[in-house]
């Protein structure tokens, strides 16, 4: 049994260095470029990507960016608690993988405590694999079981969606290897992305990074592409490059390369109308291109109008003038360029202001407004810019005169 055990066990620690020697080789198959730095902060919804890989037979790149959706789901009825399961399949987009679940009861009266499922990225969990699992079938009883009237499921899914790029570029610094240029949009906070030649996500590399509510440094430029010892070598190629004449022209297309800020739904016209020396200059001292006015300066230039609100106001905002802590300068997937929704940027801050406000059980969303039909959110009431009136209502009269714009 000696001589049958110890080759036997030897062969299994030789498999063993086989297959961490192939996952170490899979991994170091792919470089990122840009950023030149692992980057854990992000200032924009619009992220570009350099990706440097080893070809192989198909080479394709397998890239999973990260994706978060909200939705409110009757269950009053009994009907509405028969559609339940279909209606929760429907939230699901193709190709997808979870990461977070989390769930509330909304009831008349007011909230359950949120509860919440998490996987890991190389758990796979798509939405078929949940359906067979024990605690998304304990969830499903949870909701079978709720009985009271108007009674509704607020869901929250954070995970991530699959994509497959084939490159048309060869890596000039490297013997068959492929460049990949993505274009890739961030979601709030955190953001996990994961990159992998094989398809097996368990070999994939991670690029984390954290997409913040807040303007960037003026000083930060430094360390960014332009006037990099990357981009001279770019320039021999592709004209037009900022530091290619120190910026006096500012006539590059800016677009070929930051294709990602202009892949939002929703995208500020200077960045739709290519106009990117309406903000932007050459900053000769610090070497990058910056936005040299500042904010809230260079935002006033065009929209006066909320610079004479922010102005005239007895009761000012407090971040009134810092408009990109609520505001994307390029693009986003929320009307009038916000980050986020209405209700998440505002609850951000004003934490103590997430359910029963101004009174018990009174909705701060999912509700309509019966003379607009818009959903109700903060802004019905209260003026972000800033107002004449205390509390930042917009209607004046005191704080009951608010309340009559509805009731």
């Amino acid at each position: 049994m000696k001589f049958i055990t110890i080759p036997f066990i030897i062969a299994i620690f030789l498999i063993g260095i086989g297959f961490t020697f192939e996952g170490d080789s899979q991994k170091k198959s792919i470089t990122i470029i840009i950023p030149f730095q692992p980057d854990s902060i992000s200032y924009d919804q619009g992220k570009t990507i350099l990706v440097s890989a080893a070809k192989d037979a198909d080479n394709l790149l397998f890239v999973s960016t990260q994706w978060e959706t909200e939705k409110i789901i009757d269950i009053s009825t009994k009907a509405a608690k028969d559609v339940f399961v279909k209606e929760f399949y429907k939230i699901f987009e193709p190709k997808t993988t979870i990461e977070m679940i989390s769930y509330t009861f909304k009831f008349f009266r007011g909230y359950a405590p949120p509860e919440s499922l998490t996987f890991a990225y190389a758990d796979t969990m798509s939405i078929r694999a949940l359906w067979q699992k024990p605690i998304f079938i304990d969830f499903v009883k949870k909701v079978q079981t709720i009985n009271a009237a108007e009674a509704e499921v607020i869901i929250f899914i954070k995970g991530w969606k699959d994509s497959l790029y084939s490159t048309t570029f060869e890596d000039p610094n490297g013997e068959n290897r492929s460049l990949y240029k993505l274009n890739i949009q961030l979601i709030s906070g955190i953001n996990k992305i994961y990159f992998s030649t094989s398809m097996k996500k368990n070999l994939a590399i991670e690029y984390y990074t954290n997409y913040i509510n807040e303007t960037k440094p003026a000083d930060s430029g430094t360390t960014l592409f332009h006037n990099s010892a990357l981009e001279q070598s770019c320039i021999n190629c592709h004209e037009g490059l900022p530091s290619a004449d120190s910026g006096a022209s500012m006539k590059a297309d800016c677009n070929i390369c930051h294709k990602a800020i202009v892949g939002a739904t929703f995208i500020h016209s200077p960045v739709e109308m290519k106009e990117c020396s309406s903000c932007h200059n050459w900053s000769a001292e610090k070497h990058a291109v910056v936005v040299e006015k500042g904010v809230p300066q260079v935002c006033y230039e065009c929209h006066s109008d909320k610079q004479a609100q922010v102005d005239s106001s007895t009761t000012p905002h407090p971040i009134a003038g810092e408009c990109l802590t609520c505001h994307s300068q390029h693009g986003t997937e929320h009307k009038h360029l916000l980050k986020q929704n209405v209700y998440t940027l505002c609850t951000n801050c004003h934490n103590d202001y997430k359910i029963n406000h101004p009174v018990g059980r009174h909705p701060l969303r999912y509700a309509k407004i019966k003379n607009t039909s818009e959903e109700i959110s903060c802004v019905s009431c209260h003026n972000p810019h800033g107002s004449q009136n205390e509390g930042l209502l917009k209607a004046t009269g005191g704080r009951m005169e608010s309340c009559t714009q509805c009731h």
